[in-house]
């Protein structure tokens, strides 16, 4: 459970959630995996379905009877029914999950007479308190980071279009919309839903936004004109950036209307192409470099 937790420690660091699981069989290690979801761009990337991987990968086979699998989170419903499929013998979790748990805290899958197969040992609340500290830490840092602004606190998030929209179509329509003429037909695309969002808050007012769709271009930055020159829009950018950087883009990629390339160009983007127009706004394509070394 040590080594999980300091996989965990680097999942974290590399930005995903800190939960890592190792699959033992013996003494043996032949399995390791933590938090790969944004790497991966996969929601099935949890840490115990990525060691399982690397365990049938190491074995050449599909199951792993007779192995212990330590995880520092208590299994997710997902995680317990692969498990389960795997034949694993013994389960030792870490921290509940009172959100998710599928030992106990939520349901419980292991306990399900009903299933074919069975872990014959399940126990939890192993190194708990290390665990439940890793995770705390990082959502401290992670999603809970504040920043003053005068006598305000800026707050920026990642969102969602189910259930954001509304918010991130306020601050769009304000800006582009009712402030620059674009058609409102236009402003909404079928992008959205697919988008990784962020908002900026101030004191609990949506104060700006942006969006990084799937291709790794950055669009939609807004700001309302009462937050403008308190560097929010600067807040909103970074964090997108650090998004892309957390799932292993290359490089960044944005359409910057001209009068706020200067903007970009203070966070490393240049600008290629020529001008060009979109709904009758001039634009330039720019790009950033997101190697280790840019």
């Amino acid at each position: 459970m040590r080594e999980a937790l300091a996989l965990a420690a680097n999942a974290g660091a590399a930005g995903e959630v800190p939960i890592a699981a190792l699959v033992v069989v013996g003494d043996e290690i032949i399995g390791r995996g933590a938090n790969r979801v944004i790497r991966d761009r996969d929601t099935t990337a949890h840490a115990e379905i990525v060691a399982l991987r690397d365990a049938f990968h190491t074995i050449n086979n599909y199951r792993v009877p007779g192995a212990t699998v330590y995880t520092t989170v208590e299994p997710c419903a997902m995680c317990a029914g692969a498990l389960l499929h795997a034949r694993v013998s013994r389960v030792v979790w870490g921290a509940p999950d009172a959100k998710f748990g599928a030992a106990g805290s939520v349901i419980d899958l292991f306990a399900q007479t009903q299933l074919n197969h069975h872990a014959r040992d399940v126990v939890g609340h192993v190194c708990e308190a290390e665990s439940a500290q890793l995770l705390k830490a990082f959502f401290f840092n992670k999603r809970e980071r504040r920043q003053s602004i005068g006598r305000e606190t800026m707050q920026v998030k990642t969102a969602t279009w189910p259930d954001d929209q509304s918010h991130l179509k306020s601050i769009r329509f304000d800006v582009f919309v009712e402030e620059q003429g674009v058609p409102a037909e236009e402003e909404v695309d079928r992008w959205d839903p697919l988008c990784i969002h962020a908002i900026a808050w101030v004191d609990g007012q949506a104060a700006a936004c942006g969006r990084l769709l799937p291709d790794g271009h950055i669009g939609r930055m807004a700001v309302r004109k009462p937050f403008r020159g308190r560097n929010i829009g600067a807040a909103v950018l970074e964090h997108l950036i650090e998004r892309q950087r957390q799932r292993g883009d290359s490089e960044s990629v944005l359409s910057a209307q001209t009068h706020a390339m200067g903007f970009y160009e203070k966070f490393g983007y240049v600008a290629y192409g020529p001008e060009y127009l979109d709904c009758d706004i001039p634009h330039r394509d720019m790009k950033k470099s997101l190697t280790k070394h840019s």
